[in-house]
């Protein structure tokens, strides 16, 4: 029975690693480069970033289904779905026949299938991981399965780096697209090995009728949800628009991009192996704090290099990178132990449901907010000294306050001990 736990935990970081590389292609940087190479406006760029968040709302109304199908099931089925709708994004840039306007449409539905399908399969992740793992290893399981997570983008964004440098052709995003496709049916082998979890309290009740009101009333969640929406409007759109902001210089390439993007997992994986050892010696809340002043830094510099203050070189990219993925790396790993401490068990999948829900719907809101923003700001330029408040500039300036913000929100979360 050890040995099965054994394999099934391993079988879980094993998926993590494929599913990091199959989602840091379809749903990062490559598709994004893909989207403008293609035209595509801000708005556009936004909406596709927006999808995969905007999609968690299909869990409250697919919650019910769990006593039916049982966590491994559900997500089985979801997972395979939607990896058949990546082998269609992969086959876009080949349909020659099609101008840019129809590509760019027909990605667009691609992907709103491909994360219809991913938002319901996602109702039973965390849930199911919750009753999986007890609770005195969810700290090293975290932190080892966000190592598995990390090196698997790690891995994508330099393989694609390789695969894309120089002018990148249709045929190249194709076989970009068909390893992200590839990986997604390879992580499908360790979900059927991850041991499922049947007759628990909280999914015989996901069925019962459900006291939203009560739920979201519940002041360690409430306090929560607050930090985290405040969060995500600050980080849900960072790596989007960083992206499209280097793809204005012609002198970072496709592959370079993709190389100083890279840098951020580097940085993860480097702190990932002391963040047990802190979370134990400073707190959580603590952690989250010098996470969120590390974000508040590096948006800082992106301000400074987007106002014109500092010159945008690699080297300087790539130092802010190294700090978003080391605060990255923090912020995760404490905000999933908080998370999991703060709720309850009895009604446990609808407050994940919840909290996903809402969070989600301010991740989704992010990008879209913020491109439409940018393409309303358009050409607009002020001269201040030395900064130039633009487009991008501003947009920073408006991350680091709301990074403030989300800052002063840790003193309300509480610590408390799960149930």
């Amino acid at each position: 029975m050890k040995k099965r736990n054994t394999t099934g935990v391993f079988s879980v970081h094993w998926f993590s690693l494929l599913n990091a590389v199959s989602f840091q292609i379809i749903l990062g940087a490559p598709i994004i480069l893909y989207a403008k190479s293609l035209g595509a406006s801000s708005t556009v760029v936004g909406i596709l970033a927006a999808f995969t968040p905007l999609m968690t709302v299909l869990q409250l109304p697919a919650a019910k289904y769990l006593p039916i199908y049982g966590y491994k099931r559900f997500v089985l089925m979801g997972w395979g779905l939607r990896t058949i709708f990546i082998f269609v994004v992969a086959a876009v840039p080949l349909m020659f026949f099609l101008d840019d306007l129809a590509r760019i449409v027909l990605l667009v539905a691609s992907l709103f299938v491909f994360n219809f399908l991913r938002g319901v399969a996602s109702t039973a992740w965390m849930p199911w991981i919750a009753a999986l793992i007890p609770e005195e290893e969810k700290a090293g399981f975290l932190s080892r399965d966000q190592i598995f997570m990390f090196c698997g983008s790690l891995i994508a964004l330099l393989c694609l780096a390789l695969l894309m440098s120089g002018n990148v052709s249709s045929t190249e995003y194709t076989l970009v697209f068909l390893v992200s496709a590839l990986a997604g049916t390879g992580a499908l082998f360790f979900i059927k090995r991850i041991p499922d979890v049947f007759g628990s309290e909280q999914m015989r009740n996901s069925s019962e009728p459900v006291p939203w009101n009560q739920i979201l009333r519940y002041p360690p969640f409430f306090s929560l949800l607050v930090f985290n929406l405040l969060f995500v409007i600050v980080v849900g759109s960072l790596g989007v628009f960083t992206v499209e902001y280097l793809h204005e210089f012609p002198e970072f390439t496709v592959s370079a991009v993709l190389y100083m993007s890279g840098v951020s997992f580097i940085g993860a994986l480097a702190s990932l192996p002391f963040l047990g050892r802190m979370l134990e010696r400073l707190g959580t809340k603590r952690i989250l704090a010098l996470a969120l002043v590390l974000f508040g830094g590096a948006i800082a510099g992106w301000f400074l290099v987007a106002a014109g203050a500092v010159p945008c070189k690699w080297h300087t990219i790539c130092a802010l990178n190294f700090v978003c993925g080391v605060a990255g790396a923090g912020f995760n790993v404490a905000n999933a132990r908080i998370i999991f401490a703060t709720m309850p068990v009895m009604g446990r999948n609808h407050f994940f449901a919840l909290f996903t829900v809402i969070s989600s719907l301010g991740l989704g809101a992010a990008p879209v907010v913020w491109g439409i923003s940018l393409d309303f700001i358009g050409t607009y330029e002020v001269v201040s000294g030395a900064i130039h408040w633009k487009r991008h500039s501003i947009y920073f300036a408006a991350l680091f306050l709301l990074n403030l913000a989300t800052l002063f929100q840790i003193r309300r979360l509480q610590e408390s001990k799960p149930g």
